[in-house]
């Protein structure tokens, strides 16, 4: 790909450069002195004694414990779950970095093209609805219900509600004197404009705000509830932010930036449908819960949570409409090879009612007794109502509807659990319609075929992880005393790396590891970029390999003060030792071919003789003279 500003290799150093490591891990770790660099308890172990390692120096962290470790986009990549382009966008992003496919002109500070000014807008906006509703005398209306839908102070904190007052122009008189323009405001959502004067007026006007942020805590958009007192017949219970640059419904889900710590080891999250349930759900103690932003659940959203979770309670209302839109989400987690479990409430009861009614501790142990996976609840739901002895023709079409939906979560190309699963299934659902299993297995066999390639392919690219990546991983263990010397050398001394490439074959290197990493030495230096360790590292984009490589420079400085030898004289030395290795090999296969008496009498002479003059060499004995 490239970006209007640089080469890729130039953009990914440049967003490396702009970020200083100990402030990225201390947003999200509390870190501490230690000697020359900092330590903090690791986020992805039960870390009693802080084992997480930040050297400011390198701009690096590892964890010995986990091993592993890398620079800042490993981190990032760790933590949120994402790839590497994702990665860098995101700290592109936080360092105000603009990273392009076509040339775009660049957005002017303070307009509304640059997003900066965008976040800065939105967390002003929070701020002023938040003020509104805690101070002003005008709020207490917003205040009693509050109150009344039972959300506490602390609540009101935490998730920063607010109010906006029942007047058109609240935010835009607001504004005046701030840096943020009403196209600024129009570009946030904030603002509405009227197509019949070209006005601007307050979108949220008269209603209680509930901001919503995204996974690194900026607030980017927000819903508003009509206070019912200031309602009219028109107007709608709930408006959300339009979609704008910062805002996207389907890549948003509200509270995931709250949840996102408390899940990081049960790596469990629960769905709900409003802002309200999310909030009185985190009162009484279940704090694993978010909800989508006004629009239904769909492919974006699931993968979204796949960063952060690996199982999924969706918790429906209990009333029929809450029960008939469960179809449409099923199938794209059984696509996704999602483990999906969904709890219906009872009673027609919705999450924040059944919170107020039975409590937290009550609905923890119905999310442990009554949840069930999202196959059952598609048999469930499919063969209510049907007589499947002599509805013929309506069974027929449930076990259809049924057979479709689990092939859509097997792959008969790979093994596992969900390929076990299905043939569980269709045993099952054998004897539940009465008819002979291997017909059923039949027709499974046949929709799964019908699922064309492409659909295949494409869930398989969303839902692949790295236990079914076929690449070996990066793996420090795997090099030889050689490899590992040799790279430990070009981190030390990237200005000896020119001579390396030259003098030492990639084919030389016997493990992918090692061979991985020279080659990236190798492609930065034919296209003429820094050799430099940290240039390497952010070329490199395999977390694992990021690990592999810090360890090398750990090792490296650790060794560098009781080497005897310096830093030009260990190269020469380790590349004799790889020339040795090339010559062994040659010797080896040369032995086998005469062996297997592959040449004629006179090349076997020669041959002979070559490999006599080789060992004496490697043995340092001199050539025998004539004489």
């Amino acid at each position: 790909m490239s970006f209007q500003d640089a080469a890729f290799p130039d953009a990914k150093e440049q967003v490396r450069q702009a970020t200083d490591i100990v402030d990225l891990i201390g947003k999200h770790l509390e870190l501490r002195r230690a000697g020359r660099g900092y330590v903090g308890r690791c986020p992805w172990h039960d870390d009693r004694k802080p084992s997480l390692q930040v050297n400011p120096e390198r701009q690096t962290w590892k964890c010995w414990v986990c091993d592993i470790g890398g620079d800042v986009f490993s981190f990032v990549m760790k933590r949120e779950g994402c790839d590497f382009r994702e990665a860098l966008e995101m700290l592109a992003d936080r360092a105000g970095i603009q990273l392009r496919q076509q040339p775009q002109a660049k957005s002017a500070p303070g307009s509304p093209d640059d997003k900066n000014t965008l976040y800065q807008c939105c967390d002003w906006a929070a701020k002023q609805f938040h003020e509104y509703l805690l101070r002003s005398d005008a709020a207490e209306i917003a205040r009693q219900y509050v109150e009344e839908r039972n959300i506490t102070p602390t609540s009101v904190e935490k998730f920063k509600i607010g109010f906006s007052p029942n007047e058109w122009s609240w935010i835009l008189d607001r504004a005046r004197n701030t840096p943020y323009s009403p196209k600024i405001l129009e570009a946030v959502g904030l603002l509405g404009k009227s197509e019949r004067t070209g006005n601007y007026y307050d979108r949220f006007k008269g209603r209680v705000i509930f901001p919503i942020c995204d996974t690194q805590n900026r607030t980017i958009a927000f819903g508003g509830r009509i206070l019912p007192k200031l309602a009219d017949e028109n107007a709608a219970k709930y408006v959300n932010s339009p979609e704008t640059r910062l805002y996207t419904k389907s890549d948003t889900l509200y509270a995931l930036d709250i949840v996102r710590n408390s899940i990081s080891k049960s790596r469990h999250l629960t769905v709900v449908e409003g802002y309200t349930d999310v909030i009185l759900c985190h009162q009484h103690g279940v704090d694993d819960v978010v909800a989508c932003c006004g629009t239904a659940l769909n492919e974006r959203h699931i993968r979204l949570i796949k960063r952060f979770a690996d199982t999924v309670y969706l918790v429906l209302d209990g009333d029929a409409a809450g029960q008939n839109r469960t179809n449409d989400i099923l199938e794209l987690f059984v696509a996704a090879q999602m483990d999906l479990r969904i709890l219906s409430l009872p009673d027609e009861l919705d999450p924040a009612e059944f919170m107020e009614e039975r409590g937290g501790e009550a609905f923890r142990e119905l999310l442990t007794t009554s949840a069930i996976d999202a196959l059952e609840h598609k048999i469930r739901t499919s063969t209510r109502a049907i007589d499947l002895a002599r509805d013929t023709h309506q069974a027929n079409l449930a076990l259809e509807d049924i057979l479709r939906t689990i092939a859509r979560g097997t792959d008969d190309s790979v093994a596992g659990a969900a390929n076990l699963r299905a043939k569980q299934l269709i045993a099952r659902l054998s004897r539940q319609f009465g008819l002979d299993e291997g017909d059923v297995r039949s027709r499974f066999t046949e929709i799964r075929r019908s699922i064309t390639g492409s659909q295949k392919a494409e869930v398989r690219d969303r839902s692949i992880d790295a236990a079914h990546d076929t690449r070996p991983l990066a793996s420090f263990s795997s090099m030889s005393i050689e490899e590992c010397e040799l790279l430990e050398i070009l981190c030390l001394h990237p200005e000896l790396a020119p001579t390396a490439l030259t003098d030492v074959a990639d084919d030389d290197l016997t493990s992918s590891t090692a061979r991985e990493l020279f080659q990236t030495y190798r492609r930065l230096e034919e296209g003429g970029f820094s050799l430099d360790f940290n240039a390497v590292l952010s070329e490199i984009e395999d977390p694992r390999l990021k690990h592999v490589l810090v360890e090398l420079d750990d090792r490296a400085h650790d060794k560098s003060p009781k080497a005897i030898l310096n830093g030009p004289d260990r190269l020469r030395s380790v590349i004799r030792q790889f020339h040795q290795r090339h010559e062994d090999r040659e010797i080896r296969q040369t032995e086998a071919a005469l062996a297997n008496r592959t040449f004629s009498e006179q090349e076997e002479m020669t041959v002979l003789s070559q490999m006599i003059a080789a060992k004496r060499r490697q043995q340092g004995i001199p050539a025998p003279t004539d004489g």
